[in-house]
C-alpha cells in the first residue's frame, strides 16, 4: 500500500513540474511577443531573415543607392560585392535608400568617355575622401560581368604615373639629386637590361641619333618622364628608405569603402614588392617590374599629393566624416611635386589637360604589359592652390597615356567644372 502511495507522490510531482515548465515557456512566448520586437538583436535577426532567398520582398527597397544630390543611382549590378555591400548597408538603415558620395552627373560623363574603352574612371576629393566617380567599363552582361570592382580590384603596373609616389618619397627622405640621362640608357646591374628614356627608342626607330636629356634635376625629369632618371633614383632611394614610405602611405593595406556588419565592398590591396634589392628598384621606380597597383592606390597617392602629404580614406558614403588614413609625404615634398606636376601639364607630357582658367596638375604613364599594346595611365588633380577633384583614368592596352587617357581625365574635369567642383 505504501508503494502505491509512494508511485502516486512521484507522479503529482512529475505533474506538477511539467506543468511549471510548459507555463515557463509560455511566459516567455508571451514576453518576446510583447517585448521582442523592441529588442535589437529580434530587428537583427529578422533583417537578416530578409536576406533570405525565398524571401527578397521583405523589404522591397533594400539596395537601392542615391547619389549625392539625392537622384537614384544605377552603380552596381545583381550578384556583385558592390549589391550585396548595398544590400547589406540598406538592411542595417531599415530599408532606407543609400546616400553615396558619388556624383550622377560625374558618373555619366565618365562612363561615356569610356565608352567603347576597357578600364577605369576615379574621381575623388582629397580634403574629405569622398569619391565622387567610380567607373569600370566595360559594365558586362549577365553572362560575362565585368563591374565597378575593376576600379578597386584590378591589379596593373603603373607606369609612370609612379614617378609620382618615387618624387614625393625622395623627397621626404632628404634625396634630391641631379643624374646624367645619356641614351644609352642605365643598367642597375651588370646582367640586367638597360633602361631607356623612350625619346630613345623613338629615335631608333626613326633611324635618328638623339644624344639623351644629359645632367636632370627631379622637376624637369618628371615633367619629361625620364625613366634613367627615375630607375638612377630609385636605386639611390635604396630598400630601406623605399620600404619605410611604402609602409607609411599603407599601398599594402585594403581599403574599405562601404562598411556593413555582414558584407563591405573593399578595394585589394597592392602588389608592392617587399625586400627588395637596391637593383631591383630601378624597374619599381618606373612603375614596372613586379609592382602592381590599383587605379584607386593610383589616385589615393595622388590625392596625398594635392593634400600636403595627407591621405585620407576613401569613401563612398556621403555622410561619411573625413579619416586620416596616413601620412606618406611631408608637407614640403607634396608641395614641390605640385609644382613639378603643373609643369608636366604646362610644358610636358601632359599638355594635352591645358584647361583655360583652371590649373590642371598631372602625370601620363604608360605602362608596359610584356603582352599586346601597353596600358594608358594619366592621374591629375585641380587647380594647382587647394585641390579639389583628382581624377584618374586607366586604358588597358590603350597605348600612350597622353593620347588615350587624358583626354578622358580633361573631359571629367571640365564636366566637374560645369558642376561647380571649382568654385
Amino acid at each position: 500500500m505504501s508503494r502505491v502511495r509512494t508511485l502516486k507522490v512521484r507522479l503529482l510531482v512529475l505533474a506538477a513540474l511539467l506543468l511549471a515548465g510548459c507555463a515557463g515557456l509560455l511566459c516567455v512566448h508571451l514576453h518576446w511577443m510583447a517585448a521582442g520586437p523592441r529588442d535589437p538583436r529580434f530587428a537583427a535577426f529578422l533583417r537578416r531573415y530578409a536576406q533570405r532567398a525565398h524571401n527578397k520582398d521583405v523589404i522591397p527597397e533594400h539596395g537601392v543607392a542615391l547619389d549625392r544630390n539625392g537622384a537614384r543611382l544605377e552603380i552596381a549590378q545583381p550578384d556583385t560585392v558592390f549589391q550585396r555591400a548595398l544590400d547589406a548597408r540598406a538592411l542595417e538603415e531599415d530599408g532606407r535608400p543609400v546616400k553615396l558620395s558619388v556624383d550622377g552627373a560625374l558618373q555619366v560623363c565618365a562612363a561615356r568617355l569610356m565608352k567603347g574603352r576597357t578600364g577605369a574612371v576615379v574621381a575623388l576629393e582629397p580634403a574629405t575622401g569622398r569619391l565622387r566617380a567610380l567607373v569600370s567599363t566595360p559594365r558586362g552582361d549577365a553572362a560575362k560581368p565585368v563591374y565597378i570592382e575593376r576600379a578597386l580590384t584590378g591589379l596593373y603596373p603603373p607606369g609612370s604615373t609612379f614617378k609620382v609616389f618615387m618624387a614625393a618619397a625622395a623627397l621626404s627622405e632628404g634625396l634630391d639629386p641631379v643624374f646624367d640621362c645619356p641614351a644609352s640608357g642605365y643598367r642597375s646591374a651588370p646582367a640586367t637590361p638597360a633602361i631607356r628614356d623612350v625619346e630613345a627608342r623613338q629615335a631608333e626607330r626613326r633611324g635618328r641619333v638623339w644624344k639623351g636629356f644629359g645632367k636632370l634635376a627631379m622637376g624637369p625629369a618628371l615633367m619629361h618622364s625620364s625613366n634613367v632618371y627615375f630607375a638612377k633614383l630609385g636605386v639611390k632611394l635604396g630598400p630601406e628608405a623605399f620600404g619605410r614610405v611604402v609602409a607609411a602611405s599603407r599601398l599594402r593595406d585594403s581599403v574599405c569603402l562601404l562598411p556593413s556588419a555582414d558584407v563591405s565592398l573593399e578595394a585589394a590591396g597592392c602588389g608592392v614588392p617587399e625586400g627588395l634589392r637596391a637593383p631591383e628598384l630601378a624597374p619599381v621606380a618606373i612603375g614596372q617590374g613586379r609592382l602592381l597597383l590599383t587605379p584607386l592606390a593610383v589616385a589615393m597617392v595622388t590625392a596625398a599629393v594635392a593634400d600636403d602629404g595627407v591621405m585620407l580614406e576613401p569613401t563612398l558614403l556621403d555622410a561619411a566624416r573625413p579619416k586620416l588614413r596616413a601620412r606618406p609625404f611631408t608637407y614640403e615634398a607634396a608641395a614641390r611635386v605640385r609644382k613639378m606636376m603643373r609643369q608636366v601639364v604646362e610644358s610636358g607630357t601632359g599638355t594635352g589637360c591645358r584647361i583655360p582658367g583652371l590649373d590642371v596638375c598631372g602625370k601620363t604613364g604608360t605602362a608596359q604589359t610584356g603582352q599586346g599594346r601597353d596600358h594608358a595611365w594619366f592621374t591629375c588633380f585641380a587647380p594647382e592652390k587647394a585641390p579639389r577633384l583628382v581624377v584618374t583614368v586607366l586604358v588597358e592596352r590603350g597605348g600612350f597615356g597622353a593620347e588615350a587617357a587624358l583626354p578622358v581625365a580633361r573631359g571629367v574635369l571640365e564636366q566637374a567644372r560645369e558642376l561647380g567642383y571649382f568654385e
